[in-house]
């Protein structure tokens, strides 16, 4: 039986304490009390630890998928880090992942692992037959050896999944070794079960197969109630899922729904009880709306103590106002308190997903976008691109919009994977408006220029960085500030004029201004951006489908920026993965570092690090920061 893998981390980027387990697993012979993090771990699994302490140190605990050793491509680990306040120190507690663990079961079946071990394993051969199983297989599964021996896996497998799931498995399984997920089982005696798999391929020195290791577990079970996902990560009032939970799994129904071609809905409950007795009336709510999602659904809450419903199959708009109703027929009745009946208001809106690429966040915000506008209205509402950038603002709206009140600056956190250290900011100024939300530049920003507003904009732009400039220069590794410009302000530049005088007089090179731009802004102002790089400011290119090479001297940019789409799409596209490794080699050959943006996963950052990208933006280094937070943030990290 194993022994408990557990290390205790001190502030200090140091380690207190470690089980011999541990050790045994980092192939650490002495003792490591007080040995820095640095010289125990390579700089990109340093990365991810320090990532993971950080979370855990702002939210109590987090958790990880971390390969602790770079040239291992079977040893994986899961983390679960938290933060002690009292004792002030990390304790750190690894568990093997299901490859780490097929891998041994291969290299000595006979061990006590492969018999008692509670997934079914069955073991397969160069030609996908199946030669042994264990025996939690035949428990799982209803089937002996002599049922399966010499078949392939589709014996167990239910032969009504996708083939575009199974041309996905493959091409994972041969490109990266390892492929983890659900699939749908089919029992010895009919029925049908949801089955987690980990399936590994085993190669020999010359990188040739030599067989295949499978293991899955039945997860019927984790298809009843809330406790049916494997992240920890609730809310501390009502225990349903966070807001950060609810991404992550809605991402993940969301590319289920599209290789099964298949839509989700998703419904969010706005609930206003005039501030009196509000804990109160979240928890009645979170009880009585438990009670109407199906076994498949999830109910969530969302930073804003919305609820959020995700419902796991929903075909067209009826099925969502049908299911509405249902909700809004609970919503009817008040929440008595202490004896005391509290009223309150409600809104709901709808969101159905498109196949589209649609990402969770998205969906979250265009339902978020539907509440807003609302305008205290009780009632559902489904969401229509209507509500989104096409409407038209009036002068008075986009006047009102560029005041101090309704700028709100944010900035993304960029995270240098040498040292784990906030290098860059992405800043932005959004717009807030009464019923559309937050909008965002590319939406506002051709409209001021239509009514001949960009200079408003412009001068809040100046004075809401104006703070952060003069703090700057005490931030040594903070290297840049990444500002995105629209067409229309590469008509006139004086913004970035400005911009650099305030930095100058702050003591600050031109050179830590970045500017964001496109291949095709590039081509279409190209006087204008000669000119940006004479006054000193570096350009971040997205370079999209245009090549490095075709760019002339004058423009050749400073560093390449790797869009959230790509970053997204090359995790399930060959050809969009590998569009991204010749944007990243043809960045190399001409000394460029490059900037992925839209992190937010831990597969996504691994891959992202093998392939040689040295800086990372993204909800999963970082959420997006206010003023005040950023140089909080700083300041610690300093």
């Amino acid at each position: 039986m194993n022994q408990p893998m557990y290390a205790c981390i001190l502030p200090d980027l140091s380690y207190q304490f470690a089980t011999r387990e541990y050790l045994n697993m980092l192939g650490w012979q002495s003792d490591v009390s007080g040995t820095p993090l640095a010289q125990v771990h390579s700089d990109e699994t340093l990365f991810e630890l320090q990532h993971g302490m950080m979370l855990a140190r702002s939210n109590g605990s987090s958790a990880l998928t971390w390969r602790p050793f770079e040239e291992d491509n079977g040893l994986w680990l899961q983390l679960e880090i938290c933060w002690n306040p009292i004792a002030e120190l990390y304790i750190v507690n690894a568990m093997r992942t299901q490859q780490a663990a097929a891998r041994e079961l291969a290299r000595d079946p006979d061990d006590g692992l492969f018999a008692y071990t509670p997934q079914a394993v069955m073991l397969l051969d160069d030609e996908n037959r199946i030669y042994r199983i264990n025996p939690s297989f035949s428990e799982v599964s209803g089937f002996s050896l002599e049922d399966v021996v010499g078949q392939g896996p589709g014996i167990v497998t239910n032969r009504d999944i996708a083939p575009e799931l199974f041309d996905h498995l493959w091409q994972q399984l041969m490109l990266r070794g390892y492929w983890e997920g659900e699939l749908w089982n089919r029992h010895k005696d009919g029925h049908s079960y949801p089955a987690w798999y980990s399936l590994m391929a085993l190669r020999d020195e010359s990188s040739d197969i030599t067989g295949f290791v499978a293991q899955f577990s039945d997860i019927t079970s984790c298809y009843s109630g809330q406790h049916r996902f494997s992240h920890t990560s609730y809310d501390a009032l009502t225990g349903l899922p966070d807001e950060q939970m609810l991404l992550d799994q809605l991402n993940q129904r969301l590319l289920k729904g599209s290789l099964y071609n298949q839509n989700s809905g998703l419904i969010l409950i706005q609930l206003d009880s005039g501030g009196c007795e509000t804990e109160q009336v979240i928890t009645a709510m979170a009880a009585r709306l438990g009670a109407q999602v199906r076994e498949s659904d999830l109910l969530a809450l969302d930073q804003m103590n919305h609820f959020v419903m995700v419902l796991d199959y929903c075909p067209d708009e009826m099925v969502m106002e049908q299911f509405a109703d249902r909700v809004m027929a609970v919503l009817q009745e008040d929440v008595e308190v202490s004896g005391e009946l509290i009223p309150f208001t409600f809104s709901v809106a709808g969101v159905l997903a498109d196949n589209k690429g649609l990402s969770a966040e998205l969906m979250l915000d265009r339902a978020r976008l539907v509440v807003n506008s609302a305008e205290g209205e009780t009632g559902f509402r489904l969401y229509d691109s209507s509500l989104g950038s096409g409407k038209v603002l009036s002068r008075d709206e986009l006047l009102a919009g560029v005041s101090g009140s309704g700028l709100q600056l944010r900035f993304n956190p960029v995270y240098a994977l040498e040292g784990h250290h906030l290098t860059a900011a992405e800043v932005t100024l959004l717009m807030n408006h009464p019923q559309q939300g937050n909008l965002s530049p590319e939406q506002f920003i051709p409209q001021l220029s239509r009514y001949g507003l960009l200079e408003e904009y412009h001068q809040q732009l100046e004075q809401q960085l104006s703070p952060m400039i003069k703090l700057w220069g005490g931030f040594e590794q903070f290297h840049n500030l990444c500002i995105r410009l629209q067409d229309e302000e590469l008509f006139s530049i004086a913004v970035i004029d400005n911009l650099i005088r305030l930095m100058v007089k702050a003591g600050l090179p031109p050179q830590r201004l970045m500017i964001i731009l496109n291949a095709s802004q590039m081509y279409l102002f190209p006087d204008e951006i000669e000119e940006l790089k004479a006054k000193g400011a570096l350009l971040l290119l997205d370079l999209q489908e245009t090549s490095i090479e075709r760019l002339p001297d004058p423009l050749f940019p400073d560093m390449l920026l790797l869009n959230a789409e790509l970053v997204e799409t090359q995790m399930r596209e060959d050809r969009s993965s590998r569009r991204v490794e010749q944007l990243i080699a043809s960045a190399r050959e001409n000394g460029l570092e490059v900037l992925a943006e839209g992190v937010r996963t831990t597969g996504q950052m691994t891959r992202l690090t093998l392939q040689g990208c040295s800086r990372m933006s993204g909800n999963y280094v970082g959420r997006d920061l206010s003023l005040e937070q950023l140089i909080e943030r700083l300041d610690l990290e300093h």
